[in-house]
């Protein structure tokens, strides 16, 4: 596991762009998430995800050859295609637009399963059911009880020790919270294009809410990293456009004095 701590006790807001990155014993990247609502551009952020997750491997002299697959793996909620109702089970490599079959490698790669679609589908494996039953049913009893599948009957216990403890707990609701806002956001915008009657009301209240949305994840990486946030850099934070915060969020990652995040 190579982000164990997602569950940060300052979390504000769900802007976290991978739930688990994974490393397995091949050294191959393994980039997760289960997205729970439809944003509007979620296949470039999906992408851009999982290519820093690439580009994050070599370090300064390392050769390319070291290079080890990034495999991004999104479980989504809601279904991505729908104009193919028949398929939920995707798989994306870099490939030749005029012949498919040549592929530029498989060092990149994005697979989706859309759940409710892949829920309805018989000619699944039996592991990935039992799967796709926990993720959208595990607080129904009746649905849990049939499943057999060892791993995610283990899967089902660990949750249960997890609610047993209360600060474990509260940091799951923290998250499940920040989810909420997150929806909330994306409901604001909304509001404000239909208050404007037009296409840009939304782009503006979707600008607004993701500014909010970076300054929120910022704002717990500072508090984690650093234990405080200073009145001025709140207010610069407060200030900027979306495309700043961004670069101060990526500055955190070598910052040693809050004063080097800002520049």
């Amino acid at each position: 596991m190579l982000n164990p701590n997602i569950l940060p006790a300052d979390l504000t807001g769900k802007n976290i762009v991978l739930d688990i990155l994974a490393e397995d014993a091949e050294g191959q990247r393994l980039a997760i998430e289960m997205q729970l609502q439809r944003f509007l551009h979620w296949p470039q952020r999906n992408i851009y995800g999982v290519a820093r997750s690439l580009a994050g491997q070599l370090q300064a002299g390392q050769d390319y050859r070291e290079l080890k697959p990034t495999i991004g793996i999104s479980l989504l909620v809601h279904d991505l295609f729908n104009e193919h109702p028949d398929k939920a089970c995707w798989r994306f490599t870099l490939r030749d637009d005029a012949r498919p079959a040549v592929q530029l490698g498989q060092v990149l790669q994005v697979h989706i399963i859309e759940l409710r679609k892949a829920e309805k589908q018989q000619a699944l494996a039996t592991p990935l059911q039992a799967w796709i039953t926990c993720l959208l049913h595990n607080l129904d009893e009746a649905a849990m009880s049939t499943i057999t599948h060892p791993p995610v009957k283990e899967a089902l216990k660990q949750l249960e020790t997890l609610y047993s403890d209360e600060e474990l707990r509260m940091a799951a609701e923290r998250l499940e919270q920040s989810r909420i806002d997150a929806e909330d956001i994306l409901a604001y915008a909304r509001h404000e294009a239909e208050q404007k009657g037009h296409e840009k009301g939304l782009e503006q209240g979707l600008e607004k809410g993701l500014a909010q949305g970076a300054v929120n994840t910022l704002t717990a990486l500072i508090l984690h990293k650093f234990g405080a946030l200073p009145d001025w850099a709140r207010a610069r934070m407060q200030q900027a456009d979306q495309a700043e915060l961004n670069r101060w969020t990526l500055r955190m990652l070598d910052a040693q004095r809050i004063e080097e995040v800002f520049g």
